[in-house]
């Protein structure tokens, strides 16, 4: 039970974490969260962050799914 409510919980964030990815970058330059750059001082783009924002998200969709059907006795 416990399993497949943490399985929900993952999937709600990881979608929001695709959905809102622009977004979460933009209020990270807002708060001044910069990323780590290079020693020869470039930074990540905004467009390789965006991307791998979305990929976090859709690891915790995948981890979501595997965790509900854990949960819920299907596999």
């Amino acid at each position: 039970m416990i399993l497949t409510l943490l399985g929900f919980a993952l999937i709600a964030l990881g979608v929001a974490g695709v959905r809102y990815a622009p977004a979460i970058v933009a209020a990270q330059h807002r708060q001044g969260m910069a990323p780590l750059g290079d020693d020869d001082g470039t930074d990540l783009e905004d467009a390789d962050r965006v991307r791998v924002t979305k990929g976090a998200g859709v690891v915790l969709v995948v981890v979501g799914l595997v965790s509900v059907a854990y949960g819920s006795s299907l596999i």
